[in-house]
Order: structure tokens, then C-alpha cells, then sequence
């Protein structure tokens, strides 16, 4: 085979060694092309010290809007209530970082679950949270009990 760009015959080798030459030096968006794409959505929830609010982190598809929904169960005889609602956005990396306040679930030890799932008609994944105080300890707690 002739390669007319430096004028002279192509071995194979010469053939190998463009091709991969070729590869190496593609653009970074047509090498990223071929990356496997987030497909699922993961979550973790952590409560946010200090205040009433659950931190919510994970991965989803990138750039697509996930709709985070908070609910509280208090009791076996009551019914689970809806506590808020809201719109994430990933990043172009498919990751999500949002704070969530819980308000009006300030019972302590009740149960928060989040609920996360990608829009239009996305799978929801969910985990639990359990309501505490929101700082632990705080200046007057830490008082002993013989001085009270």
C-alpha cells in the first residue's frame, strides 16, 4: 500500500502504528462519546446538621430533571404525610447535590423517606432518614442534671 501523504510504501506496521496514532489524538468529545452513560439513579440521604432539612447526593442520567419527594411516617396509626416536593437538576457528570428542609416533621424519631426518580416516568429508589434534634449538643444541653 502506498501512503501518498509522506510518499512512501506502508508496511503494516506503518499501518498499526497510524491507527493507533489516529485514536490517541481524537477529539476528547468523540473519545467521551464511547463512555458508558448513568442510566440508573442512586441516592444517599444524610440529615443536615443543623437544621430541619435532609442532604440528598447521588447519580442519574446527566443533565435530566429528578424529582425529590420527602415523606413522614410518625406512627403506625397515622398515615404516612407528604412533606415537600422538589426539582433537581444533575450535572453534566449525571451527579446531584440538594438540601431538602423536612418542615413540619420536627417530631423526633419519626421517619423520613426520600424518594428520588428521573423525569418523565423515571423508577423512584428511596432511603430513610430519622428525625433528631438538629443540633446535638447544644449549649444548654450540655448543663448536668445535678445543676437543673
Amino acid at each position: 500500500m502506498y501512503d501518498a501523504a509522506v510518499m512512501y510504501a506502508a508496511t503494516r506496521l506503518s499501518i498499526a502504528f497510524l491507527a493507533a496514532t489516529t485514536a490517541l489524538c481524537a477529539p476528547v468529545a468523540a473519545q467521551n462519546a464511547s463512555a458508558p452513560q448513568v442510566t440508573g439513579v442512586t441516592l444517599s440521604a444524610t440529615r443536615a446538621v443543623g437544621s430541619e432539612a435532609v442532604r440528598i447526593t447521588g447519580s442519574a442520567p446527566a443533565a435530566r430533571p429528578l424529582e425529590a419527594a420527602l415523606y413522614a411516617t410518625f406512627s403506625q396509626e397515622l398515615p404516612t404525610v407528604l412533606l415537600s416536593r422538589r426539582i433537581v437538576q444533575t450535572d453534566a457528570a449525571g451527579r446531584y447535590d440538594a438540601t431538602v428542609t423536612i418542615a413540619p416533621a420536627y417530631f423526633r424519631n419519626a421517619i423520613v423517606t426520600v424518594a428520588v426518580r428521573a423525569l418523565p416516568g423515571g423508577a423512584p429508589v428511596s432511603a430513610t432518614v430519622r428525625v433528631a434534634s438538629p443540633n446535638v449538643p447544644a449549649p444548654p444541653d450540655d448543663i448536668p442534671a445535678s445543676v437543673h
